[in-house]
């Protein structure tokens, strides 16, 4: 069973960039084609699926063959209740129709056979009257550390047995990170580093051929001073960056997570990539062009960054 770390190193080489366009549904920011899909149904479940998955599906479109992969935030989906899920499933399964690499952003974690629930659900398979299958079966997810190790050995196993990975969070790219994960600790290290360490011990036991592990972190592009920390303590993590674009990091920022070799990191854009758009009227047609340049020029912007701090 291939390595998640090597396969995800993989599509990134493919594709060329190592950007992720980021899913998350809104319906009340939605072009006008997508939410007339879900006008042609009275069942209001059904309507938020048709709608949610139109758009969806023609941002795939736009760019499965521009970036490696996508990363569904599951609260913009559970807000919408069972037809938020449905659409959620509907796209995890055409995401990986077209060979892109799917992350999920649940941040999920509790106390250990709680855990092995969550990793079961999203990256495992669950027993259904004694028979073994997968349900999102995505290929990585985000989870919290903050229940202690016994919490995270759940997800590290089921990485190991399915060839799945997990992005832990680290230091967040939300401005209250520092609420909690820059606290000073005992020994004078700020909580973030601690976490950066233990996870860092679980990251040696799933290093494939590319030298990366699937144990991985999230680290924001709006922290570049701890991301290049966190870098040399987690040298062969792969981490996730969110935060570039609506949330104000930039391409500079996100390129201190990665390592000189050009790899280490992908970085997610999720509203500037899918919600900024021309106009609500604008057709799919012309929306999967805007939706496909903006991916393309994020891929330009990170990539010319990257490369200017391996140069330094």
């Amino acid at each position: 069973m291939e390595n998640y770390a090597d396969r995800l190193i993989s599509a990134i080489k493919k594709k060329g960039n190592p950007c992720i366009v980021g899913l998350d549904p809104r319906l009340d920011q939605m072009p006008e084609f997508a939410i007339m899909e879900g006008k042609s149904t009275e069942d209001k479940v059904e309507a938020v699926r048709r709608s949610i998955f139109a758009y969806h599906r023609s941002i795939i479109d736009a760019v499965h063959d521009v970036v490696p992969g996508v990363k569904l935030q599951s609260a913009f989906y559970e807000q919408y209740g069972i037809g938020g899920h449905l659409a959620f499933m509907d796209t995890v399964k055409y995401a990986k129709e077209h060979s892109l690499v799917v992350i999920i952003d649940a941040k999920r974690n509790d106390i250990s056979s709680t855990a092995e629930a969550y990793a079961n659900a999203f990256l495992g398979a669950s027993v259904f009257f004694g028979e073994k299958k997968p349900v999102v079966d995505a290929d990585c997810i985000t989870v919290s550390p903050y229940l202690g190790r016994d919490s995270l050995e759940p997800f590290v196993k089921t990485c190991k047995s399915y060839g799945k990975g997990i992005f832990v969070l680290v230091k967040t790219s939300n401005p209250g990170s520092s609420d909690l994960q820059n606290l000073k600790m005992a020994d004078g290290k700020e909580l973030y580093i601690h976490v950066a360490e233990m996870v860092n011990m679980y990251s040696t036991d799933l290093v494939g051929e590319s030298g990366y592990s699937s144990v991985g972190a999230v680290v924001g592009a709006t922290f570049p001073e701890e991301a290049r920390l966190i870098r040399r303590l987690m040298p062969k993590s792969i981490f996730l960056v969110p935060g570039y674009g609506a949330q104000g990091g930039t391409a500079a920022g996100a390129a201190e997570c990665f390592n000189n070799d050009g790899y280490g990191a992908v970085v997610n854009a999720s509203r500037s990539i899918t919600y900024e758009l021309s106009s609500a009227g604008i057709s799919r047609e012309d929306a999967m062009r805007e939706i496909r340049e903006k991916a393309k020029l994020m891929a330009e912007d990170i990539n010319s960054a990257v490369a200017a701090k391996i140069k330094r």
